[in-house]
């Protein structure tokens, strides 16, 4: 098999994986160009593919070119931040869903980018902690912690906006489930 059907079998195996990566961190509307970007860039960068598992690898590629893309568009943000939708398993009434659905954004938000990144490497590309530590081009050990931690401080963050009055007693944000 040559390369370019090598190629034709690693994009029809995880395009749909990288496309939907990207779409959780860029505004709905520049996905397929950002993917079409990657994939570009993966194409050129071919021969360095690991032999092993390229999905970590592609995630990788994803994420640098993610990141260049959200620099060249600072105002991209407020666009993400809008695309976002968020899932509430358990309340009671639209009340509580928006008051949930606010307070999970809010502690989403103020998490640092690289502590968000480590939580959707795991949460939503459902990486296992080796791949996701590939993805980012570190060592397992060190993706451990930083989850750990990332996890700890979202934790904190949420119970700080739940003592907070703004949220009802009644509902549970332990409860709640965040997609993109």
């Amino acid at each position: 098999m040559g390369e370019e059907d090598e190629f034709r079998a690693v994009y029809g195996a995880h395009h749909t994986a990288v496309y939907r990566y990207v779409r959780r961190r860029v505004a709905p509307g520049d996905a397929a160009d950002v993917t079409a970007e990657v994939f570009t860039t993966v194409w050129r960068r071919f021969g360095d593919r690991p032999r092993s598992t390229v999905l970590p690898w592609l995630y990788g590629v994803a994420r640098k070119t993610v990141a260049n893309h959200l620099r060249a568009r600072e105002s991209a943000l407020a666009a993400v931040r809008a695309g976002e939708s968020v899932t509430v398993a358990t309340a009671r009434d639209v009340g509580e869903q928006v008051a949930a659905r606010d307070a999970v954004h809010r502690a989403w938000s103020g998490l640092s980018p690289a502590d968000r990144e480590v939580l959707a490497l795991i949460g939503w590309e459902g990486l296992p902690v080796r791949d996701a530590a590939r993805a980012l081009g570190c060592g397992t050990a060190v993706f451990s912690m930083r989850l750990l931690r990332a996890r700890k401080r979202l934790r904190m963050a949420l119970d700080a906006l739940e003592a907070d009055s703004s949220l009802p007693e009644a509902t549970d944000t332990r409860k709640v489930e965040v997609e993109r």
